[in-house]
């Protein structure tokens, strides 16, 4: 027992209704000795308090830490679908986009800039996926918080309090982590407390109870050893899904499996707040995200240049999100915005075009379909070909729209970068840059072609 049995000289009884706490005066005495009683400098207070945090977190589908949660209202982009997320009740609607598919890795990503509150209550904004992405990899793995999916407490459980300055015990009946954090978090320096055992344990997904407070330690500290959960889920890596369809001649291919890498050895500068989407299959980080202020940047090589006198072809698939019909907007260029280069782009409705020296070609056919200036639902497959004596033809969706034989026509002499998705608002997927002319049935082949979601070339 304590050293000394509590008389009831105060007598203090309050139920604190909104966390359902009961404490109550005690006038017999605790179960446990004072060497079994616990401070603020106990090592099991410090777990304690560690797990106990996560319970000012409410876990829901879009949170991905224990640390902080979500401000509503956000917009999300869950497997590639924007997501309005206004209230509670509206994550339904994200795990409905996530039960579309049933096989593969679902991904979520944010609209930034979003909000974010700690459980202190206090707020920071997150302006990019970088910051959020750094702020939750230093939140799971800082010592101050232990993974509810590694160690839990199951509730409810009793915990009996000891203040030596003022000579009074309570007792604390809790029902959550909620509940227990405050406790543990203001124990004073005079105060104790005791924890009525046996308590139970949900480590991994299995019961243990436990005896005392030596018992209780160990057990936690060995869950968290062998508990690694603060990762994120990452797709095993996808295999090669079209091998050695259309290479010959293949310049550069970024097919977007997850990273921004060109297969064919160029080297490709991606913005830190890249955002992967679901590709026209609904293969999960299988295409990019653009938000009108990113790009893609693809050094230019001996390997890789496109200039006079040389055929090209560029094949790739496009998902507007942006409905401004005058926006100039550049899927694929050769130099900054297609400057001493080429430009292909949508514009004046956002109608696919293909501009160099000598003239453009426009896919005259658009217009026809009074949905597509507005189309943000649909992908659209584009393709431009482009003889050495400037015969332009633009394909969509696998039929031919238009042909122009360019006057004078020119994409430069000097080996120049090349550039995907400046000031584009949308999803690009399957960029395939080829030093010749495909025929029809190549459009065909690569209209009809699964969604490119592998590493490998072969």
């Amino acid at each position: 027992m304590f050293m000394k049995r509590i008389a009831k000289i105060f007598c203090v009884f309050a139920v604190i209704v909104t966390s359902a706490i009961v404490y109550s005066c005690q006038d017999d005495a605790l179960s446990e000795t004072v060497t079994d009683a616990l401070n603020q400098q106990s090592e099991l207070t410090r777990l304690l308090t560690s797990m106990s945090a996560n319970g000012n977190v409410t876990s829901s589908v879009i949170d991905s830490t224990d640390c902080f949660r979500i401000k509503l209202p956000v917009q999300v982009l869950a497997n590639g679908q924007q997501v309005t997320v206004a209230d509670t009740a509206d994550y339904d609607n994200v795990e409905a986009v996530f039960n579309q598919i049933t096989t593969g890795y679902d991904h979520l990503s944010f609209i930034f800039p979003i909000t974010i509150i700690y459980i202190d209550g206090t707020q920071q904004e997150v302006t990019s996926q970088a910051q959020y992405s750094n702020l939750v990899r230093t939140c799971n793995a800082s010592s101050q918080f232990i993974n509810s999916n590694c160690v839990s407490l199951t509730y409810p459980i009793t915990v009996y309090g000891y203040n030596s300055s003022l000579q009074m015990e309570n007792t604390y009946v809790v029902n959550n982590n909620t509940q227990l954090y405050p406790i543990l978090l203001n124990l004073g320096a005079n105060e104790y407390y005791s924890i009525n055992y046996p308590v139970t344990l949900n480590i991994a997904g299995q019961s243990l109870a436990v005896s005392n407070n030596t018992q209780l330690q160990l057990a936690i500290n060995a869950a968290v050893a062998n508990c690694r959960p603060t990762a994120p889920e990452v797709p095993e890596t996808p295999s090669c899904s079209n091998p050695g369809i259309l290479t010959d001649s293949l310049k550069i291919y970024i097919p977007f499996s997850g990273s921004v890498h060109d297969l064919k050895g160029g080297t490709v500068t991606a913005p830190a707040d890249t955002i992967f989407v679901a590709d026209r299959n609904g293969n999960a980080r299988c295409a990019l995200s653009f938000n009108g202020g990113q790009a893609i940047r693809i050094r230019a090589s001996a390997a890789n240049v496109i200039k006079d006198g040389d055929e090209l072809s560029i094949s790739l698939w496009f998902k507007m999100q942006n409905t401004n019909p005058a926006n100039l907007e550049h899927l694929f260029t050769k130099g900054p915005n297609g400057t001493n280069g080429f430009d292909l782009s949508v514009y004046d409705l956002n109608k696919p075009r293909f501009g160099a020296q000598g003239g453009e070609v426009w896919d005259t056919n658009w217009g026809t379909d009074v949905g597509l200036p507005t189309d943000t639902a649909n992908w659209h497959h584009l393709v431009l070909t482009l003889s050495a004596n400037y015969e332009a033809k633009l394909y969509r969706d696998g039929v031919l729209q238009n042909t122009l034989q360019f006057v004078n026509g020119s994409i430069g002499t000097a080996m120049l970068d090349y550039y995907l998705g400046q000031g584009f608002t949308g999803y690009l997927d399957d960029l395939r840059v080829y030093k010749k002319v495909l025929t029809q049935a190549n459009v065909q082949t690569l209209h009809t072609l699964e969604g490119d979601c592998n590493t490998c070339l072969n």
